[in-house]
């Protein structure tokens, strides 16, 4: 932005918040999406897995596997050696889905009761009203792109 006006437009600027929310769903959301049932990822990935092991199962597996010291550091709630808080956050939920077998239900159960826990999970960050947390459950199952079967 240079700040220089041109001639033909108006000199104040004016809020315009809900008109380009609607211009941005009308226009660039539908044309960026593909057509699809009404059916949202997360309950999308609870439809296509289900976990092989309960959360008892999950957490002890999680902390004996060779990656067993990082997963038992992210849930004791070091985020080192990440650069945010929110990178540990994803990093733990994409441990979580090769347990649960992207189960973001049993990941998100889970995830609350760790150390990385903070109330900024049940927040509303999105403008179609998902949470933090959710968002940060799928993205970390978008990642994932194989789970725990129970075979060797």
């Amino acid at each position: 932005m240079t700040g220089d006006r041109l001639p033909t437009l108006p000199e104040s600027v004016c809020e315009r918040a809900a008109a380009l929310a609607s211009v941005y769903q009308t226009v660039v959301a539908r044309s960026t999406q593909p057509e699809q049932p009404a059916v949202t990822p997360s309950t999308d990935r609870q439809l296509a897995f289900e976990s092989r092991l309960d959360d008892q199962q999950v957490l002890e597996s999680a902390q004996s596997a060779s990656n067993g010291e990082k997963f038992t550091s992210l849930w004791n709630g070091t985020i080192s050696p990440y650069d945010s808080h929110s990178e540990a956050d994803v990093a733990l939920c994409c441990l979580l889905a090769f347990w649960t077998g992207g189960e973001s239900t049993q990941i998100d159960r889970l995830f609350r009761q760790s150390g990385l826990i903070r109330p900024k999970w049940d927040e509303v960050h999105y403008a179609d009203g998902a949470t933090y947390g959710e968002r940060t459950i799928e993205r970390a199952c978008s990642h994932v792109t194989k789970t725990y079967t129970g075979e060797s």
